[in-house]
Formats: structure tokens, sequence, C-alpha cells
């Protein structure tokens, strides 16, 4: 849809309008979250330590993208304006010059280019050259093919798996703190400034994909809190310092009051979780007594009323075995 209009106010009035886009509705989005399989699968998955993924090939934080500005963004010789995320379809104004633009979306955004900010304080050009569906149940969700800009300005995947394959990203809203074994270390912040390309395979794209909308509610809440427990459950971020503590070939299972992942083993009850790690140990599971925090949060309690707002616990996980008492059953 193209406008061409000399009012400031005919202007200001489409702009507005066109920002807000179509709004995803809550029962939207429960039915999207309700209709995921793997409710029933997760004490299968394998858990990964990896909290994106999106690094230009190095595991230098310097050359990793962090985050990536929705302004300025062009799309060939023209500047994309006030560009927004109403799920994962991105919305914008195709400036042709003052008067003439044109509202983008969906997939007239492949070819559009945005910047991206590296760990070191540095930019990176990034475009999408592609987009599609995500697989059923999934098919709420868009996957980008997005590339980065090289010194020697050739063009690559900004995202590839741990053997090297290259994968899709999920936009998610807000920014992670990347750092490991520090205060804040595996943090989210709100930033409406910026967004995430959670490349698949990385805990915020498992999270999101497992039901776990940060954008949407269920039932009347707001799953962002649980999103960021999860993004640091399948990690095995324990002690909330952005440390990974996973070992390849573990198997977890997590469930959480909501029913979005329900209990599909009968193991032994770990710990609860919520947005900064785990709350608490359960003190008869001491699968990673190890861990500096551990000590000082074991707790025979530990699990009990899962769904009491004053306590804040958004999940549980257990680990394989079925010895000890599971406070949850």
């Amino acid at each position: 849809m193209r406008f061409h209009s000399t009012s400031p106010l005919l202007v200001g009035a489409l702009l507005f309008s066109a920002c807000a886009g179509p709004t995803q509705t809550e029962e939207d989005a429960q039915l999207a979250i309700a209709a995921n399989p793997l409710a029933a699968e997760n004490g299968g998955d394998l858990n990964g330590g990896d909290l994106n993924g999106g690094d230009l090939n190095s595991g230098d934080l310097s050359n990793f993208i962090t985050s990536v500005n929705f302004n300025p963004a062009r799309k060939g010789n023209s500047d994309v304006e006030l560009v927004s995320l109403q799920g994962t379809t991105f919305y914008g104004y195709l400036r042709y010059d003052h008067d003439d633009y044109e509202i983008i979306r969906d997939r007239e955004f492949i070819g559009v280019e945005f910047q991206g900010n590296l760990g070191g304080g540095g930019s990176v050009r990034l475009r999408i050259t592609g987009m599609n569906a995500a697989p059923a149940p999934n098919s709420d969700l868009k996957l980008y093919s997005v590339e980065y800009r090289d010194e020697n300005y050739l063009w690559k995947p900004a995202c590839r798996d741990a053997a090297g394959n290259v994968v899709q990203a999920i936009p998610v809203p807000g920014v992670w703190n990347y750092q490991q074994d520090v205060p804040g270390g595996g943090s989210k912040y709100s930033d409406p400034e910026r967004f995430t390309f959670a490349c698949l395979g990385g805990a915020i794209a498992k999270c999101t994909l497992w039901g776990y909308r940060p954008w949407a509610s269920y039932n009347g809440t707001n799953l962002e809190s649980y999103h960021q427990a999860c993004t640091r459950l399948v990690r095995a971020d324990y002690c909330g310092t952005g440390k990974a503590h996973t070992v390849a070939g573990n198997r977890i299972n997590f469930y959480d009051p909501l029913g979005i992942q329900q209990d599909s083993e009968a193991w032994l009850f770990e710990a609860a979780w919520d947005a900064n790690g785990a709350r608490c140990f359960y003190a008869l599971n001491r699968t990673h007594s190890e861990l500096p925090c551990f000590s000082a949060r074991q707790d025979l309690l530990c699990g009990l009323d899962l769904g009491s707002p004053s306590l804040g616990v958004l999940l549980r996980n257990e680990t394989p075995g079925t010895l000890g008492i599971d406070p949850g059953k």
C-alpha cells in the first residue's frame, strides 16, 4: 500500500494506524500454544548450552551479534522507517521521498538491511534474504534467513548450528546479556529500539518454539518471564550468572503451572525456577550439588505450591531417576 500526501496530519494518522499493525489476540496465542505437542515430549529433548548462537563464526564476544537496531533500516536505495514487530512479523514504511512512502510487512522485508550490534561495541550490516512460516504446530511464527556483511563486503550466513549448518532465526523483542559467570549474565532487557535475531538451536529460539512466546499471554498470564526462565533452565544456568552447566547428552524434563509444558516423566524433582535461575534445589536431589549456589538454595520444601504467586516459581525440572521423594507428586 503506497501513499502520497502533503498533509502532515494525514501522514501522522496513517503512520500511527499502520505502526500498530494487526494485533494477535490472546485467544489466538492460546490456541497456537495449546497445539504444541512438545508439551508431552520435552523429557526427551537434549540440554543445550547456547543462549543464541548468533556469532560471526567466532567464540569471541566482540564478534558476537548481541542485538539488532529496528532503525535505521534500508531496502535498496530507500529508508525503511518506524520498523516494528507484531509477533514475528515486521512492519515499516518504505520512504521514497519526503511525502511518498509505502507500508511494507511480512515477505516485503526480504532485502531489508539492519544494523547489528557486536559485543565489543562495533556494528555489522545484516540483511534478510528469505522468510517462511515455521512448521506446525508453530506456524504462527516466522523464520528468517539472515546474512551479515564481513570486512571484505561479502555476505555470509549469520546463524549456524553446532555442526556448522546454516539455520534460520526468529526475531524476538528485547536484548540479552551474553556474559557468563558474572552478575547479570544471561539477563534480558526490554529495549524498544532493539531486538534479537534468535538463531534456531539456541535457548532463546528453543523456548519460543516450546510455547513461551515472550510477547504473548496465556489465560491472562504474560509469558515473558516464563520465556526467560526457560532460557535459564534449558542452559542449566542454575545460579543465574549466565554460565551454562550443561552436559552433552543430558535429557531434561520440565513443566509449568500453566500447562504449556507438562510433566512427561516419572523422574526425580530437582529445582524450581524463575527468570533469574533456580530459586531453590530439592535437597534430596544432589545432581548439581557442586554448584556454588547449591548449598544456600537447597530446601526440602523446594517445589511445593508451584502455582503460588507469592513464591514466583515459573518452571520446575526433573532429572532422570526415581530415588527420593518428589514434593510435586
